[in-house]
């Protein structure tokens, strides 16, 4: 089983995700606002022809929401019933994990905390996405 991780920065943190639910990575582009949407839910993104809704969890991991600035990029990752993009400051690269530490791991002397596709999108997007496809 592959157990490498994608590892990403929000600010001074990094976070990780396991390169098997992560589909790609872009630069982050327009997006089309979601009127009504929940707050973390910052809009769609046209990638090769579909629209992928985009979340910053910045506010959900309970850090400040950042202004947007060159060098940021979508995660478009996978989880079991569609297909989102995460807002990323920046790619550290793919890792192995050193040796994990309670829920989180050590990769190259830093700490980093590994997210699951699953529980980073709230229930707020989650239906309102199911609404909007309706």
């Amino acid at each position: 089983m592959n157990n490498d991780l994608l590892v990403f920065n929000l600010g001074q943190q990094r976070y990780a995700l396991p390169v098997g639910q992560v589909a790609s990575v872009v630069p982050r582009a327009s997006l089309t606002p979601l009127p009504g949407a929940p707050v973390d839910l910052i809009g769609l993104l046209r990638l090769r022809g579909a629209l992928c809704p985009v979340i910053d969890i910045r506010a959900r991991l309970g850090s400040p929401v950042g202004v947007p600035h060159i060098g940021e990029c979508i995660v478009v990752m996978h989880t079991r019933t569609f297909r989102i993009g995460l807002l990323a400051d920046g790619i550290d690269g793919v890792a192995a994990p050193e040796r994990p530490v309670r829920g989180v791991l050590e990769i190259s002397g830093h700490v980093v905390a590994v997210l699951d596709a699953e529980a980073i999108v709230g229930n707020d997007v989650r239906a309102y996405l199911a609404t909007e496809a309706a």
